[in-house]
């Protein structure tokens, strides 16, 4: 007696029974209804799974983007999902369907999850889109600090204090045609960082750090010692302007990639009274910095409670800087050495924000954000001076990393 055919025989009936009994459950249950993989389809038929149960491909279920009519607005995060409506709910009766990459019912593979038709003549165009098309422009403030060069001064005993806080513009405007690639413009600043010494003495004891590098030179800072009256300003401008293309998973997660100008001017001015007027002097160190960045980005949703997410937002880029550094030293109204240097050197940028973001509504939401941005190889008003005065003074160019930091508050609105 061969005990494991009939064994095999008995699981293969059972397993049948139980296939059928299950499968007039969920006909009974699920509204009459059962569905199969499309590439099942063709192999099973009703009898095989009882009188009362429908088998049907699976490209003839529709997904929530070939739903006509139930395209979603901009802005809503809960458009990552449709629901079935219409004539075809008491078939699809509990179904939710994700709406996927692509027009998979159609078989097309390039529409951004959105079908109009499958077939219907050679004008017949199946790709649609998952949502309607919208803009969107985002207005922000930006409370930033300038660091770095703490404690610098070329006048004795003084030294100046940090950059303080500026406030300036962050305007981003954005164009998303089919919900998932679109493009974007920002503009950022200007920034405007400055700082202010002055000191005086009527008993013409102000002077200086800087030494010349043989007698000659120290002759030509004469006016810097033993002064009236001195003041050292320092100026560093940025502002940013940056186009990118985007590519959106329903408006939780942006990626994004372009090219960005970023430019940063210094300006330090050292002057000098001495002898009641009779002499004076200035040094002057103007660099500028051209940066010609291409970088990428991610800025990111997490939800926390209704309405409530956090917000991230993150570049990195790599450059070429274009610099120029401007150096010149007068002497009672003469100048004595003007040299101009200009060269290019490869640095990088990062800028990462964090902070919260409140959904109003599908058009409006605002949001809150800390932020650090930093880049290398800057060349800066205060390091072409290094404290020695000599015909090469400014021959060179000198090079240190900026870091920004500070907060930014804003408003989105999508239309």
């Amino acid at each position: 007696m061969n005990i494991r055919l009939i064994q095999s025989v008995t699981w293969r009936r059972c397993a049948r029974v139980m296939t059928i009994a299950t499968a007039a459950a969920m006909a009974a249950l699920g509204g009459g209804v059962a569905s199969a993989q499309s590439n099942q389809y063709g192999l099973m038929t009703s009898d095989q799974w009882g009188p009362e149960t429908q088998v049907v491909p699976a490209s003839a279920v529709a997904t929530a983007a070939d739903v006509s009519g139930s395209r979603l607005a901009p802005g809503s995060i809960s458009q990552a999902f449709g629901t079935f409506s219409g004539g075809s709910a008491d078939s699809q009766f509990g179904n939710v369907a994700q709406v996927s990459f692509g027009c998979q019912s159609c078989s097309q593979t390039g529409c951004y999850g959105g079908c109009n038709a499958c077939g219907g003549g050679p004008l017949a165009n199946p790709c649609g889109t998952p949502c309607d098309p919208y803009r969107y422009v985002f207005v922000e403030a930006l409370y930033m600090q300038r660091q770095g060069s703490d404690g610098y001064g070329l006048i004795r005993n003084a030294d100046l204090e940090e950059f303080d806080f500026e406030i300036a513009p962050r305007i981003t405007i954005g164009n998303l045609p089919n919900c998932v690639t679109g493009y974007e413009f920002t503009f950022t600043g200007p920034i405007e960082s400055d700082r202010r010494l002055t000191v005086s003495d009527p008993g013409s004891r102000v002077t200086t750090t800087l030494l010349g590098s043989n007698a000659i030179n120290q002759q030509a800072i004469d006016p810097f010692w033993n002064a009236n009256l001195q003041t050292l300003t320092y100026d560093s401008d940025y502002w940013s302007a940056e186009l990118n293309k985007t590519m959106v998973g329903w408006d939780v997660a942006k990626v994004l990639f372009g090219g960005r100008m970023i430019r940063i001017d210094e300006d330090l001015v050292y002057t000098t009274q001495k002898d009641v007027f009779g002499s004076y002097g200035s040094l002057t160190s103007r660099p500028e910095n051209t940066l010609a960045v291409i970088q990428g980005g991610l800025d990111l949703l997490y939800p926390v409670r209704p309405h409530l997410y956090t917000d991230f937002r993150g570049r990195v880029g790599g450059y070429v800087n274009f610099a120029e550094s401007n150096i010149r030293l007068t002497n009672t109204g003469s100048s004595l050495i003007h040299n101009v240097r200009d060269e290019e050197e490869f640095g990088a940028m990062i800028e990462v924000a964090l902070g919260f973001r409140y959904q109003l509504g599908e058009i409006l939401s605002i949001r809150a954000m800390g932020e650090m941005w930093y880049l290398s190889e800057v060349a800066t008003a205060s390091d072409q001076i290094n404290g020695v005065v000599s015909e090469r003074l400014g021959t060179e160019l000198h090079y240190e990393d900026l870091f920004y930091v500070g907060v930014s508050v804003g408003a989105e609105v999508k239309f």
